[in-house]
Order: C-alpha cells, then sequence, then structure tokens
C-alpha cells in the first residue's frame, strides 16, 4: 500500500506536460554594500543598453517531465536582457554604487556600463523519484570610461546545478537568480575604480 502511494506521489509530480509556458522573475540577492562601496560610490555609473546575444532567443529552456511533455520557461515580455540590465542596476546600487539606468550617451556620467547577454538558460528534467535543474549564464559587459576614453571589458560565467523532489517553478527561479547574483558579485570583486575610472583588480 505504501509502494503504491509513493508510485501516485512520483507519478503526479512528473506527469505529463502540456507545453505551457511559466514566467519567471529575475532579481539578484543582496547582502548590502561591502567595504569598497564609498570608493566606488565616488563615481558615477550609467547602466547602458544590453544585447540579446544567445544563439536561442525564444524562452529561457524548458521542463521534460517524467511521463513525457515539456513546460517552458520564459521571462515577463520575453526580454531577458533588458531584465537582467535592470537586476545589474539594482545590485549595484543595493551594494553602494551611483549607478542609474540610463542610456550610452549619459553625460553625466563617469563609466557607462553595457553587456552582451550570451547564455541565460535554466532547465529541469524530472526523473524518477526527483527532478534535476540545471542553468547558465553568461555576460559580457563592457565599461566605458568617460575621462579617458579607455574600454574595460570582463565576461561573467555562471552555471548552477540543484535536485529536488517536489520540483516547484520557484526552484528554478531561485537557482537562476542566485547563479546570477555570484556573477554580479564577481564585477564587484575584480574591479576597481581609480580617478573616477573602472579597471580590473592585478591580480
Amino acid at each position: 500500500m505504501l509502494l503504491i502511494c509513493w508510485l501516485s506521489l512520483i507519478a503526479l509530480a512528473g506527469c505529463a506536460g502540456k507545453g505551457e509556458v511559466i514566467p519567471l522573475q529575475v532579481h539578484p540577492t543582496v547582502t548590502g554594500p561591502e567595504g569598497a562601496a564609498k570608493q566606488k560610490a565616488a563615481a558615477r555609473v550609467a547602466i547602458g543598453s544590453f544585447q540579446d546575444d544567445r544563439s536561442h532567443k525564444t524562452g529561457l529552456g524548458f521542463r521534460t517531465h517524467l511521463w513525457g511533455g515539456v513546460t517552458y520557461f520564459d521571462v515577463p515580455e520575453g526580454r531577458p536582457a533588458d531584465l537582467v540590465a535592470q537586476a545589474l542596476t539594482d545590485y549595484l546600487a543595493a551594494k553602494g554604487w551611483q549607478v542609474t539606468k540610463r542610456g550610452a550617451g549619459d553625460n553625466e556620467a563617469d563609466i557607462v556600463l553595457t553587456g552582451k547577454l550570451l547564455d541565460f538558460s535554466v532547465h529541469a528534467k524530472s526523473r524518477v523519484g526527483f527532478t534535476e535543474v540545471m542553468t547558465k549564464t553568461k555576460l559580457a559587459l563592457q565599461a566605458q570610461n568617460v575621462a579617458d576614453g579607455s574600454t574595460t571589458r570582463m565576461t561573467l560565467n555562471g552555471s548552477g546545478n540543484d535536485e529536488v523532489f517536489w520540483f516547484d517553478p520557484e526552484d528554478a527561479q531561485g537557482l537562476l537568480n542566485d547563479v546570477l547574483t555570484d556573477s554580479f558579485g564577481k564585477l564587484v570583486q575584480d574591479t576597481t575604480i581609480e580617478n573616477k575610472q573602472l579597471r580590473l583588480k592585478t591580480p
């Protein structure tokens, strides 16, 4: 009897997908300003346009169900590059940076940060007894220093895996946001601002 009940739960958890699209929210997890926040707050940073340069621009990924069928993941309005740009703006502001979401031609900015979204995907695969969740992010950033016209470039790569017994779309959303937050953290940790110019830290 217990075996039958257990199998029934598994069947419900991994029942066939019907092709619906589940929207995922993009929002970083921020713990608060860091020690270098005052230094970086001295420069005005404008977040410019972010391009969607993913090889597959439709949706974020999908979940394959144990008994067949798929469920698709996407972001509201289907514009992940814009959401990532806004998420980065929110993240840096929470870290104490003087940052605004503006166009690349902002004359008041000391640094204009633009980007290309190269990967932003999340997939889930339901198996017997658990669902595996996988996500990847890749963001190429370019900082244009207004004072001397120099450019600083860096690429933020992130990936993550998780296994859950009872899958909920928030599992995919949470993992995606955790990986994105870690990538944003690399930007803060691996750069410094000197004379209102953003540079990569010397190893």
